[in-house]
């Protein structure tokens, strides 16, 4: 049992489609919906409006098939203002819910579905040939419902219209011809004519085509012509001697009435499977239903692969631009402060002896070895383009750095709380920058608070294409003339800080087109917020691909 629910859990992992943004989606259905789909669709809807209408609008209807010729007339109409009225709001309309174009996609679905089973059911049920059609709204289906769900269940209704209209078909057809049917072609065979043989006795024959009790023998007569049945009767009358005539004539009018009733049911022959073909049909519609969105999922991993590739290479290439420029700037400074260093030292040696010059001395020495100190944490930069992009599990890194800053067995007197809401993103980045911008920003909240108070961990996703990292804490705040500088480089309100921390934490946002924001009261605590596009190009990519609507 835990085998077969291992292999299904594969199974479902292996058909689910992977994630693309609503908002990209909804873009692409509705240029298609727009420009193709629906101009398309009242194109063929003008054809089918002339063969629908040429039948008469009746006051009473007088058959089955006229009450539903005349339902699906009338569903015409409102099918028709339904495509017409969804083509007028994707063309004037610049900005629509989230969530229409998809949902409108799928009422549009339902009703070409509802319409197509109706004329296949005016049109021969199962032997219609617009069955073909049922295929092409599948594909149809597949292309501008994206959803897993809604698609399948959709295109299996569309089977099922076809099915309802096969089955029901016949039963119309019966009503509308109440002349018993012929059973199948392979249960009947050409009646064998008479021969003057069968009949031994013409006069009881003839006795018996006319008895008034008997039905079937009074129909044969009656459509014998009224001067053969004159003879017939003259040559009975007449007597035994005129037997050889009475029984040819009778063989002869029996003979020319067999065309009007040519076959007979053999009952030793079977039937057809009639379910066959009907069944083949079904089939094709339920495996294109699932080819469709099996050929879906390929094509959005496939893209998913590609815009992956095209992530990393973007990200590389920001990567290794920052850090050409971070070893440029490190080096030229860095030369200077070595230079003065060694002149320093120099002068130390001369004038060591003199107190105020060798405490003026010290103090350049300790600048110096403060600035260097800087610099090469600036020089840190410069590792970027040394870094690997790569698939970062958010949940995950957020859980390593609180235990990096805040040691489970340590007692900090710190409380921390996570609030991880929902499913959180894979993003494509260097592990370290994001691991930088998360302990940058823990560390801060634990030397402000001082063992004490309370920190919040936060992350979730406002949208699908924004990851929002937050930290909270409550101590005491940042003064309200201090919140524009905080993130200035070597800005800093603690006698020990460098001024670069946080400095850091907007840079590395920054590099995926991230940005960071904070609110405080003084007394109240602060809360940091980084957020990032989830990707960085896609949106790009959007917008060079389909225009605005």
């Amino acid at each position: 049992m835990k085998g077969l629910w291992s292999g299904l859990t594969r199974l479902r992992r292996l058909l689910e489609a992977p994630p693309v943004p609503a908002a990209l989606q909804e873009r692409r259905v509705l240029r298609l919906q727009r420009e193709v789909i629906l101009p398309s669709k009242l194109v063929i809807l003008a054809a089918v409006y002339h063969y629908l209408l040429r039948a008469p609008w009746t006051e009473e209807a007088a058959s089955a098939f006229d009450v539903v010729l005349e339902t699906l007339q009338q569903f015409f109409v409102l099918y028709t203002g339904l495509n017409v009225l969804a083509w007028l709001v994707f063309l004037l309309l610049r900005k629509l819910p989230p969530g229409t174009v998809q949902w409108t996609s799928f009422v549009l679905g339902f009703a070409d579905g509802l319409f197509l089973g109706g004329l296949t059911l005016l049109t021969g049920g199962f032997d219609s040939i617009l069955y073909w059609v049922f295929p092409a709204l599948i594909v149809l289906n597949a292309i501008c419902i994206p959803l897993a769900t809604p698609q399948l269940v959709l295109n299996l209704m569309l089977s099922g219209f076809f099915l309802l209209a096969g089955l029901v078909e016949p039963e119309l057809r019966s009503q509308e011809l109440p002349v018993p049917q012929l059973p199948p072609r392979a249960q009947r065979k050409p009646v064998p004519p008479v021969r003057p043989d069968d009949i031994p006795d013409p006069g009881a024959v003839l006795q018996r085509l006319q008895r008034p009790t008997d039905t079937l023998a009074r129909l044969i007569w009656n459509r014998i012509p009224e001067t053969a049945r004159r003879q017939l009767q003259e040559l009975a009358e007449e007597g035994s001697d005129q037997d050889e005539r009475l029984r040819q004539l009778l063989v002869d009018e029996l003979n020319r009435l067999l065309p009007q009733s040519r076959y007979v049911v053999q009952t030793e022959i079977p039937a057809e499977l009639a379910g066959e073909p009907f069944l083949l049909r079904l089939v094709i519609l339920w495996l294109l239903t699932f080819c469709c969105y099996g050929v879906q999922v390929l094509a959005a991993r496939q893209r998913q692969a590609e815009e992956e590739a095209e992530e990393f290479a973007h990200r590389t290439a920001q990567l290794h631009a920052a850090g050409r420029l971070a070893a440029e700037f490190a080096h030229q400074i860095k030369n200077p402060l070595a230079i003065i260093n060694n002149a320093a030292f120099a002068l130390q040696r001369l004038f060591g002896h003199d107190p105020r010059a060798a405490t003026s001395l010290e103090l350049i020495q300790e600048e110096v070895e403060k600035a260097d100190r800087i610099i090469t944490q600036v020089m840190g930069y410069a590792q970027l383009s040394e870094g690997r992009v790569e698939k970062v599990d958010v949940r995950e890194a957020i859980e390593q750095a609180v235990a990096h800053v805040f040691p489970p067995g340590m007692s900090t007197g710190t409380e921390v709380q996570l609030d991880l809401r929902g499913p959180l993103p894979v993003m494509l980045m260097q592990r370290r920058h994001l691991t930088d911008i998360l302990t940058n920003l823990l560390q801060n909240a634990r030397d402000v608070l001082d063992g004490r108070g309370r920190v919040l961990v936060s992350a979730r996703c406002p949208d699908e294409a924004t990851l929002e990292l937050s930290i909270t804490d409550n101590g005491p705040g940042i003064p309200a003339d201090k919140l524009e500088r905080i993130f200035e480089p070597y800005f800093t309100m603690r006698p020990k800080g460098t001024g670069l921390g946080l400095a850091i934490v907007k840079h590395n946002a920054e590099l995926y087109g991230g940005r960071v924001r904070v609110e405080s009261e003084l007394g109240k605590g602060a809360r940091f917020t980084v957020t990032f596009p989830i990707r960085s190009i896609e949106s790009t990519m959007a917008e060079r691909a389909l225009p605005a609507p």
